[in-house]
């Protein structure tokens, strides 16, 4: 057997990652599931997340940029791969070669697409993205006026869906929501081509009225749920654990940790844990955080460095026994990524795609 030389341990259920995939297909019963694994997958490794998602009957997966594109298509060669960036200048062989295609995010992507259909009298394949209220990418709203009215443009364009982005999906009250839906039923009223598509994790909880045809999971497939009252109901998939690295007991009016933010009013028993920031634990998480031994909650006490956390494990119950080596769970069953992602003042996105290159990665069933 070879020696773990690194002591923390992310374990990854690929199993749940497919129920999870499954779970959208019944909340969004006739609509095309597709899988978002950009960011690497949201930080849990996108070649074992798609191939896994392939296995169950994902067909369509979506990534930031044509480099994760082009290393999804090593392990997938029949997924139908799509690129949210868009296509810019002199990279349009490079989607022609690792059949990728662009998710067009303004009059300029489609025009430098349509344009490289016609000079080989082949057409290609596009998704065209509207920004209907989020302001971030997608055809404005002149854009969307000139494309609307000049639909020529688009000849020699094979469009596989027309997709929005909503902005407040996990507010299900949030006024945008209905105004974003109306602006898309009205360019879909004008572009009935390709699959329409409008929703994410959250939006997918606001009912069927927004599902249309395709939907696009994202962080819900990594276990999190973002709506306000968990109505995805997805499965967990990620269990961090560390051993213990030392324990000490330190006295009355000790401080703990870089620059003393912690102090001892009683004497206390401390546990380090070889985990930091270095890691991707957020250091805002000192002082606030927690971990868990044996279903036991031990707050994390002074400041999270670069390697290492040190929690205070005095209060867990005397019949769990700790000593160096025993393994605490940082994120898991007791403490879950919805926990450490309010201890850090974050989201459970951000905690996910932080989650560092240090960790031994087991993937499991």
């Amino acid at each position: 057997m070879t020696a773990r030389l690194t002591a923390a341990e992310l374990q990854i259920d690929l199993g749940a990652v497919q129920m999870n995939w499954q779970r959208f297909g019944h909340l969004a019963p006739g609509c095309v599931v597709a899988a978002m694994v950009k960011a690497d997958a949201y930080g849990l490794g996108a070649l074992k997340i798609s191939t896994a998602l392939a296995e169950v009957g994902c067909r369509e997966f979506f990534v930031a940029e044509p480099g994760e594109g082009i290393e999804l298509r090593s392990v997938l060669p029949d997924a139908e791969i799509f690129v949210l960036s868009g296509v810019s200048a002199g990279t349009e062989e490079v989607f022609d070669e690792h059949r990728l295609v662009p998710v067009l995010i303004s009059l300029e992507q489609v025009r430098r697409w349509a344009t490289h259909a016609r000079n080989d009298g082949k057409s290609r394949r596009a998704t065209l993205h509207f920004d209907t209220g989020i302001n971030r990418t997608g055809l404005d709203s002149d854009e969307t006026m000139t494309l609307l009215a000049d639909p020529s443009m688009l000849e020699r364009l094979a469009l596989v869906h027309v997709m929005s982005h909503l902005a407040c999906a996990d507010e299900p009250d949030h006024v945008l929501n209905t105004h974003q839906r109306q602006r898309f039923l009205q360019i879909r009223q004008h572009l009935a081509a390709g699959r329409a598509s409008l929703v994410n994790s959250p939006g997918v909880g606001l009912g069927a009225s927004y599902h249309f045809d395709h939907v696009r999971p994202g962080v819900g497939l990594y276990g999190v749920d973002p709506t306000p009252d968990d109505r995805l109901g997805v499965s967990p998939v990620i269990h961090l654990t560390a051993p213990v690295l030392q324990i000490r007991t330190a006295g009355a009016g000790e401080a703990v940790g870089y620059g003393a933010t912690h102090r001892l009013a009683v004497e206390r028993r401390l546990a380090t844990l070889p985990v930091g920031y270095g890691d991707g634990y957020h250091r805002a998480a000192s002082n606030v955080g927690h971990v868990a031994f044996d279903g036991h909650r031990a707050p994390i006490v002074g400041r999270v460095s670069m390697d290492l956390l040190t929690v205070d494990i005095t209060d867990v119950p005397s019949d769990v026994r700790i000593e160096c080596g025993t393994t605490a769970e940082l994120i898991g069953e007791t403490v879950t990524i919805a926990d450490a992602a309010r201890a850090a003042g974050t989201i459970a996105y951000e905690v996910l795609t932080n989650l560092g290159g240090r960790y031994t990665r087991t993937y499991t069933r």
